[in-house]
Parts: C-alpha cells; sequence; structure tokens
C-alpha cells in the first residue's frame, strides 16, 4: 500500500516515467517497500527515489542543469537544519530528504550518511552525463559512466532497504546490477536518446554497426540491439549471482535484498521489451 507521501510525489512525475513504473512493475515493488520499511526509513525511501527522477524530468523539460547544483546545496541545508528559501515542490522535497536523513542519522542510522553522500555523488556524475550532450564516447568511457550512475542509484536503494548488508556484498550487488540497469534503461530509451543528442553507444559500436546518427533507423539499430540486450542479459545474471550469495551469508537482510532485486528486473523487463519488438520487426 503506497504512503500518502508516495502518492504525492508519483503525481509529479512525468506521464511517460509513471505509465512505464506501471507498466513493468515497478510500482508494484515500491509499494511492497512502503509495507516492509517502518518509521523514518519509510519516508526516506519515495524520497531517495522519486525526487531525483522528479528533477530528473524537470531536466529534460527545460535543459537547465544549474538545477542539479540547487539540489545540492538544498539537500546539505536540510540535512545541517539551516533555513533557505524554497520556491518550488521540488525544492521542498529536495530539503525534506535532507532533513529525514539527518533525523535518521541523529538517531544513529549509521546508513544515513552514506545516502546523502551517494545522492550528491549521484547528482555530480548526472552533470557530467548532462554535459557530454553531442559527444561519442568509447567504450571504456561509456561503460565507466553507465556503471557510475546505475552504481549509485542501486546504492541508495540498498543503503534503505538492507541496512546490515557488509558494503562488499552492498558493492557486489550495486556494480553488476547496476551497470545492467543503465544499460538496460539507455537500450529502453535509445532512439529518444539520440534525437535528443545523448548517445549511448560508443565510438566503436557506432563504426561497427554503421549507425548513423541523424536520422537512424529502427531497422539499422537491430543488430546492435540484439547484441547489447545480450550484454545486459549477462550482466543481470552475474547480479543474480550475487544476490544468492548475498542471501546465503545474511539471511537476515532478504526481504529488502529481493525488493531491490524485483525492482532491478523491472529494468531488464522493459529492455526485453525492446528487444523483443525488434526481433518480430525483423522478422516480417
Amino acid at each position: 500500500m503506497a504512503t500518502i507521501l508516495e502518492k504525492k510525489l508519483r503525481k509529479r512525475i512525468s506521464k511517460v516515467r509513471k505509465l512505464e513504473m506501471e507498466k513493468y512493475g515497478r510500482i508494484k515493488f515500491y509499494d511492497q517497500a512502503a509495507i516492509f520499511l517502518q518509521g523514518d526509513r519509510r519516508t526516506a525511501f519515495p524520497l531517495i527515489n522519486h525526487v531525483l527522477a522528479i528533477i530528473d524530468d524537470k531536466i529534460d523539460e527545460d535543459d537547465n542543469i544549474k538545477q542539479l547544483d540547487r539540489a545540492m546545496i538544498i539537500l546539505n541545508q536540510g540535512f545541517q537544519g539551516r533555513k533557505i528559501i524554497l520556491r518550488e515542490n521540488w525544492e521542498k522535497d529536495v530539503f525534506k530528504l535532507g532533513q529525514i536523513l539527518s533525523k535518521l542519522h541523529k538517531n544513529n542510522y549509521s546508513n544515513a550518511i552514506n545516502i546523502l553522500n551517494e545522492v550528491i555523488k549521484y547528482w555530480k556524475i548526472e552533470k557530467q552525463n548532462l554535459n557530454r550532450k553531442n559527444q561519442i564516447l568509447n567504450f571504456l568511457e561509456l561503460d565507466k559512466l553507465n556503471l557510475e550512475i546505475g552504481k549509485s542509484v542501486s546504492l541508495q536503494f540498498l543503503y534503505i532497504l538492507c541496512p546490515e548488508l557488509s558494503i562488499t556484498n552492498m558493492m557486489a550487488i550495486a556494480s553488476s546490477y547496476g551497470l545492467a540497469i543503465k544499460l538496460a534503461d539507455n537500450l529502453s530509451d535509445l532512439s529518444e536518446d539520440i534525437k535528443r543528442g545523448y548517445l549511448n553507444i560508443s565510438k566503436e559500436n557506432i563504426r561497427k554497426y554503421r549507425i548513423k546518427l541523424t536520422n537512424s533507423s529502427e531497422k539499422e539499430l537491430r543488430p546492435y540491439i540484439k547484441k547489447e540486450f545480450n550484454r545486459i542479459t549477462q550482466y543481470y545474471k552475474k547480479g543474480d549471482v550475487a544476490v544468492e550469495k548475498t542471501l546465503k551469508q545474511c539471511p537476515s537482510q532478504k526481504e529488502g535484498i529481493l525488493i531491490f532485486q524485483n525492482i532491478a528486473h523491472s529494468w531488464f523487463k522493459q529492455a526485453s521489451e525492446v528487444a523483443f519488438i525488434q526481433k518480430l520487426r525483423q522478422k516480417i
């Protein structure tokens, strides 16, 4: 059952994102998290989850990357309990996230500082990502960027869902699933991202598959999509192995780990649909 805060934040998410959340099962798993978590962790989860998405949607809409700098300032002010003028709803939400993380920290929740630092890290990486518009990265550069983004988001979830996991176990799960999630997200939005100038195909693959960055057709993208989906599948398998290993070592964290795993796999489901549609069209 979604909390009042969760419902309020969902209304501020873009229609496209909300439809994806419903279609691929993420809302179901977010509701499970709301039932599983208690107290301030229950409040923190939707703020961590949705506020970052709301800011991403806003930047997509008005192309104002400076909002990320504003978000970092507001988050820190909220955490430190300092006053700041807040004009927009997303600013109030970021401030509230800072306040709730501060409250968790004062109540000896050790991961509160980790979450704060990880959100700040995510926004810094996202600035780097957005500033590469119309740039083509090589394979290693692009994978490094995707890993850092996906790992950061994964750690934010794990810090709140699985407080007793060791940092070693968290990193093992976050690294495998993090890259898998980001690659799956990129594949799902491939055509749209190309049109917007965000080239999530490496320099090597552009040459290999002879991809035209202007007016590239779905047919031309099919060989790349097939190959990339196979790669994504392998990363998800690595994530599943990391989860199985961690469940044996930390059975007390099972429910939180499985909620995260289900959330992670919802992006695989989304990418699977893209790959399946392209496979069908290839046969026609």
